[in-house]
């Protein structure tokens, strides 16, 4: 068995997002062309309006079209397979990864796991950010491989 999650994916366009990036970065435009076509002077202020309509903008279309904004700064994926278990929670999480032959024992608590290594030092996994679907799936998971390891659980 083997679960491999991608906690950054986003499955399908909205053209709702689309439409709501495409109007944000028109009107950051049209904000600065107004002030310039009516010889005003452009103040910080209007750079700014500018800035963050331009940059909402720009992510809503990004996202609108199906690609995750935040994939550009990181990733976040859950890997368990019968060599390891690999989570990162957030693409600004700690990457937290254990192999199944350093496991002694794995305690389950409601969202997170503690693991027991051989050498006796414990390991948490904290599963708190996931949704409960994909916690009962990661627990389903963990204890089947644990099964087939041998490696106590509970």
């Amino acid at each position: 068995m083997e679960l491999k999650r991608d906690l950054l994916k986003i499955e399908k366009k909205s053209i709702f997002r689309i439409i709501l990036g495409l109007l944000f970065i028109v009107i950051s435009i049209i904000w600065i062309a107004d002030k310039g076509i009516n010889k005003q002077a452009i103040r910080p202020f209007d750079w700014a309006f500018f800035g963050v309509f331009l940059l909402n903008g720009i992510v809503h279309s990004i996202e609108g079209f199906g690609f995750s904004f935040a994939r550009l700064f990181g990733r976040a994926f859950i890997k368990i397979d019968q060599e390891k278990i690999v989570i990162k929670t957030g693409i600004f999480a700690k990457e937290q990864s254990v192999a199944w032959q350093d496991i002694k024992s794995i305690s389950n608590k409601p969202v997170r796991f503690q693991i027991t290594r051989n050498d006796g030092t414990l390991l948490t996994l904290n599963l708190s950010r996931l949704d409960y679907l994909l916690l009962k799936e990661i627990k389903s998971t963990i204890e089947n491989i644990a099964n087939q390891n041998g490696i106590d659980h509970s």
